[in-house]
């Protein structure tokens, strides 16, 4: 995890960072349909698409506020909030994975996992990170302290950190699987 974190630090491009987390997402994938994981499938399918859909239409929300808002306040929150709302999204996704699985697919193999506990705390952390980057945007800018300005300067590798636990989850899927299959009483 580490490693990923500050990998994708030092790469400080969004468009790199998003190919290489997706591209990992993908490899986690690929490992889930060889091996019929159905369950690592489905998160990394729900991570993927999220964060696909987040990121390509947030361009557009941007353009949409640019063009329709003056305040740079209002431009900013609402530029953030549509980040929270997407952590938001994704927490309830994750917490109703299961459900959400079965409806999807059939496989009698979908179940709770012990990753399904911790991928919504992920995204509560995205939430968090958020939150508290609009509020010290919102307060810098009409009071120009800078309170949390951590939030602020730091704002890109905290979400990155995100990335790197969505990241570390799934190949750790991978290793737990793996080591299922190795065990004596599997079946």
């Amino acid at each position: 995890m580490v490693f990923t974190f500050f990998f994708y630090t030092l790469i400080s491009n969004p468009n790199i960072t998003s190919t290489v987390f997706l591209s990992s997402i993908t490899l986690c994938l690929f490992y889930g349909v060889a091996n019929k994981e159905v369950n690592l499938i489905h998160i990394s399918l729900f991570s993927s698409t999220l964060y696909i859909a987040e990121y390509i239409t947030i361009d557009f929300y941007y353009d949409f506020l640019l063009n329709n808002l003056s305040s740079k306040v209002l431009i900013g929150t609402f530029y953030y909030g549509y980040q929270i709302k997407f952590s938001i999204i994704a927490f309830f996704i994750f917490i109703l994975r299961v459900q959400i699985s079965r409806t999807i697919s059939n496989s009698k193999k979908i179940k709770l996992t012990p990753f399904d506990n911790i991928m919504p705390w992920i995204y509560i952390y995205n939430t968090i990170i958020a939150t508290l980057h609009t509020i010290d945007f919102y307060i810098n800018e009409i009071y120009e302290i800078k309170t949390l300005s951590f939030f602020y300067s730091f704002y890109e590798e905290l979400i990155y950190l995100g990335m790197t636990m969505v990241v570390t989850l799934l190949f750790s899927m991978i290793i737990y699987h793996k080591k299922e299959l190795e065990a004596p009483n599997y079946h």
